[in-house]
């Protein structure tokens, strides 16, 4: 017999204290230290009498879900009243298929990952596949890990049918697993619990997407959808045919019973299909929960850059680009596996190709410095016109990577153009140029806020650590006291940097890795001295501040480089979104109604590398712009279908 327990220094027969069980960990799920009385009544301890008194306690805690499992040993869930009643609603009524349709910013991955606490602690579940849209893999799997204590293994697209088979807890991209390489060796894992994020994209039963989830061998099943229903009413069978089939009987049963003759959005038989849907989907919304968070404001500052890095960063587009254009058909861009391995160079430079290009004069007045180097840069870029010759072509990753790190500071640039200086001499000149600049126009407008801002809590975030590090060396140097919060520190070095950030330092520098999982509400203003390219990460960064328990207004902050491509992103998102005025989550919804807007920094550098001009790129960000006003439009009348179609009726 197994139980789902590992209890350890049990008490003599004599001992009448009672009995502290120091076990951390159900199922290898940490939970909280568990008190009981002594087992006074027992004579002499022996193996009998110790699994009689687990299998006790073992039907206690299955007999009913008033005792939630799930609650204890969490970490930074601040879960909510609607959330726990949805958990045990679902865990008494709907035998492990549902549907989570709670409205956009009410917490249905913690729904989920709640119930998916549930089922493991109790032992109902064992072998787990998450599927979500690729750039919410590691989301998933970081926030699983961090705030439920639930490891998951990251499928990617090396793995076999032994990964698949051997791997019990999954986290994977739907892209992923529907693929060719992939598809039959996802459906032909058993599975305990499939757990669908975004679900509507598996609206339509002609899709791969479709057609994966229903291959699935699964026993339970759990859709998240905020917009069960986009375009009619044949999407929302769809969706519950992959839940429970037979439910809606045949599609042919369906329409003739729910769909109103030419008007596939318009419900027939209002009361019986709301009766049928309540069985299997749960929906909350903000009218009923009554969630209201304080109003937040956003300002961007596109700052113009200094001669020397406005240089630097025009001169590096142009090597980017030259670098992206192949020689011959024989010349063939570094596949994905191998380009990190290019960070690290296996030859070295000649000394003396590199003196002769990179250095070797002395100037003695600044001005002439900087003219020779700009008639070097110009002389290179003569070169630059002709596709280069044997050298690899530089991946989409390096270039995604560099050019991130131009939209961070100068500093960030360094470590990737030494490894380009080292393959290619022509790079040096670059290299040169980022080496002469230690500071960065942003620089003096991130003191200027913190000046204003004096006596009040405030959050920088960058993307790079060298970044960090250098504005914990500025704000040293200016008398300001900042603590420094990365994905590097431990649990206890993260709890001291929080404590010491909430009660002495004004200034926390953080990481997107560094801050998740921790309340921060006593801050309300954040800036971002850096963009990620992808809206759902500058949200998360927003969300650390603005969310359930915040009381004041909150104020973001964004800095970039005038012209650059973060500027740009900033210009579509905020211009044409609003980003910063809609509910948490609303972005992520929008962007799922474009084409491969969900991975929305691919889109970026596809659009960079597309283009050929700074005039072509701006012209691609306004097309970009039309179409997410158009997804926008899509996703509010989805929204208002949604709404009409489902009211409050199913919470």
């Amino acid at each position: 017999m197994e139980f789902p327990f590992s209890w350890w220094n049990m008490p003599t027969a004599t001992d009448h204290a009672p009995v502290v069980r120091h076990a951390k960990t159900i199922g290898g799920i940490p939970v909280a230290p568990v008190q009981s009385a002594p087992f006074a009544a027992v004579a002499r301890l022996d193996t009998v009498s110790i699994r009689l008194r687990l299998e006790l306690e073992r039907l206690k805690l299955l007999r009913g879900f008033d005792e939630l499992l799930c609650l204890e040993g969490l970490r930074g869930v601040e879960e909510m009243p609607h959330q726990i009643e949805t958990v045990r609603k679902v865990l008494r009524y709907f035998h492990g298929r549902v549907l989570l349709a709670d409205e956009v910013g009410l917490g249905k991955t913690i729904e989920a990952a709640l119930l998916l606490r549930e089922y493991l602690l109790r032992g109902m579940v064992k072998r787990v596949l998450i599927l979500v849209p690729s750039p919410l893999t590691g989301q998933w799997r970081d926030e699983l890990a961090g705030k439920f204590g639930l490891p998951f293994d990251l499928a990617t697209s090396g793995w076999d049918r032994r990964h698949w088979e051997q791997s019990e807890r999954v986290v994977a991209s739907i892209a992923l697993a529907k693929s060719r390489r992939h598809f039959d060796l996802c459906a032909a894992a058993p599975w305990d619990l499939v757990i669908v994020d975004e679900a509507h994209h598996c609206k339509n039963r002609d899709t791969r997407n479709w057609q994966l989830v229903n291959a699935l061998r699964r026993r339970h099943i759990f859709l998240l959808t905020a917009t069960p229903v986009q375009n009619n009413l044949i999407e929302l069978y769809n969706l519950l045919t992959l839940l429970e089939p037979g439910h809606l009987k045949t599609e042919a049963d369906f329409k003739k019973s729910f769909v109103t003759r030419g008007n596939p959005r318009d419900p027939r038989n209002r009361r019986v299909l709301r009766d049928l849907l309540s069985q299997v989907m749960v929906r909350n919304t903000r009218s009923l929960v009554n969630i209201e968070l304080p109003r937040r404001y956003a300002q961007t500052f596109a700052i113009t850059a200094g001669e020397d890095e406005s240089r630097l960063y025009r001169h590096l587009d142009s090597y980017l680009r030259w670098r992206c254009r192949p020689a011959s058909a024989a010349t063939t861009p570094v596949d994905a596996d191998t380009a990190e391995g290019l960070d690290t160079p296996d030859m070295e430079p000649q000394a003396d190709v590199l003196a002769s290009i990179a250095g070797g004069v002395v100037y003695h007045r600044q001005e002439d410095q900087a003219a020779a180097m700009e008639s070097r840069l110009v002389a290179l870029e003569e070169t630059w016109s002709h596709p280069p010759d044997n050298l690899p072509l530089l991946h989409k990753l390096q270039i995604n990577s560099i050019l991130m790190a131009a939209g961070s500071h100068p500093l960030a640039l360094r470590p990737a153009l030494e490894r380009l200086g080292l393959q290619d001499h022509r790079a040096a000149p670059l290299l040169e140029l980022a080496r002469g600049l230690e500071e960065s126009a942003k620089e003096k407008k991130l003191l200027e806020l913190l000046g204003k801002n004096r006596g009040q809590k405030t959050l920088v975030f960058a993307n790079f650590r060298i970044t960090l590090d250098h504005l914990a060396g500025l704000l040293e140097r200016h008398g300001i006291r900042g603590v420094l919060f990365t994905g590097s520190l431990s649990q206890m070095e993260k709890e001291l940097a929080i404590d010491d950030f909430k009660h002495d330092a004004p200034v926390m520098l953080c990481s997107d890795s560094g801050g998740e999982g921790f309340n921060l509400q006593f801050c309300n203003t954040l800036i971002n001295f850096d963009l990620p390219w992808n809206p759902m990460r500058i949200e998360q960064r927003v969300g650390r501040v603005h969310r359930i328990g915040q009381t004041r207004e909150v104020f973001v902050f964004n800095l970039c480089t005038r012209g650059s491509l973060e500027d740009k992103i900033l210009t579509v998102l905020n211009d044409k979104l609003r980003m910063f005025e809609l509910v948490v989550g609303e972005v992520g919804s929008i962007l799922g109604n474009t084409e491969n807007g969900e991975d929305f920094e691919t889109l970026v550098l596809d659009l960079w590398m597309k283009s050929k001009s700074t005039d072509d790129l701006d012209a691609a960000f306004a097309n970009l712009g039309d179409a997410l006003l158009t997804a926008q439009a899509d996703y509010l009348k989805t929204k208002q279908f949604d709404e009409a179609l489902f009211g409050e009726d199913y919470a």
